[in-house]
């Protein structure tokens, strides 16, 4: 028997939609039916150029714009998003990055701050918006994605790691608070997956990190895209409340 994952029928959000990780994640989620509002900050032509890789592929997708750093825009992208698509099914959070590296207290507090509306504001602003459509259908999807970094401390990335690790502890507090509603909410970590914006000169850091994971090699976009689709789907229905690691084992050594 041939189980396979069918999204059809459902609709996804995915922020940070227009690059990388989460343009795989969109690519991924459309080839399994699901239609896509592919998010982005800044980069609309990128964005635009993930939905004609969709839409030439016979999916449907749209982009959709919008600030994480400014809450009535996060609301207006979901409102937008929703016109366009019709009721959210699915919800990646996606957006989330280093935005400040270095000693955290030169930084001082507002580097957290910054790094908590990113990755954990940004999250409970779209989960509020798509949640009481899903809880009227009584089915939904909730996939937070979160970083390595939130176990693994990296020097310089205090608010980054802190910020992934507030995010861990909401997608827990959510899908217990969600549950009753049908709606699943889990998250995944990825390991260092290189993508466009990682340069010719991070190359020596990446031979480092695949020699010390146990598959030994790298892992890539898709690696993360598939395992949220999964969380996505049905067969995915009895989960809740995870979080999957998706870094070929480096978390077993580290």
């Amino acid at each position: 028997m041939t189980v396979s994952i069918d999204l059809n029928g459902r609709t996804a959000l995915v922020t940070g939609g227009n690059r990388g990780l989460g343009a795989a994640m969109c690519r991924t989620l459309a080839r399994a039916g699901a239609q896509v509002a592919v998010h982005y900050a800044r980069d609309a032509v990128r964005a635009d150029a993930v939905v004609r890789e969709i839409v030439a592929g016979g999916g449907r997708a749209v982009s959709v714009g919008g600030d994480f750093h400014a809450a009535d825009a996060v609301r207006a992208m979901v409102a937008r998003a929703q016109d366009l698509l019709g009721p959210i099914d699915i919800a990646v959070n996606n957006v989330g990055r280093e935005e400040t590296t270095g000693d955290p207290f030169e930084h001082g507090w507002d580097a957290f701050g910054q790094s908590f509306d990113l990755n954990v504001r940004s999250a409970y602003l779209i989960a509020q918006g798509v949640a009481p459509g899903m809880k009227a259908r009584r089915w939904g999807r909730i996939v937070n994605i979160l970083s390595m970094a939130a176990h693994s401390y990296p020097k310089g990335m205090a608010a980054y790691s802190t910020a992934k690790g507030a995010f861990a502890s909401f997608t827990r507090a959510m899908a217990v608070e969600l549950g009753p509603d049908n709606i699943t909410v889990n998250s995944v970590s990825p390991g260092w997956i290189p993508v466009e914006r990682h340069g010719a000169s991070t190359i020596p850091g990446r031979l480092v990190t695949a020699g010390r994971t146990p598959l030994g090699h790298l892992g890539v976009p898709d690696d993360v895209a598939n395992v949220v689709a999964f969380l996505a789907s049905d067969l995915a229905g009895f989960i809740t409340g995870v979080e999957v690691p998706v870094c070929g084992g480096v978390h077993l050594i580290s």
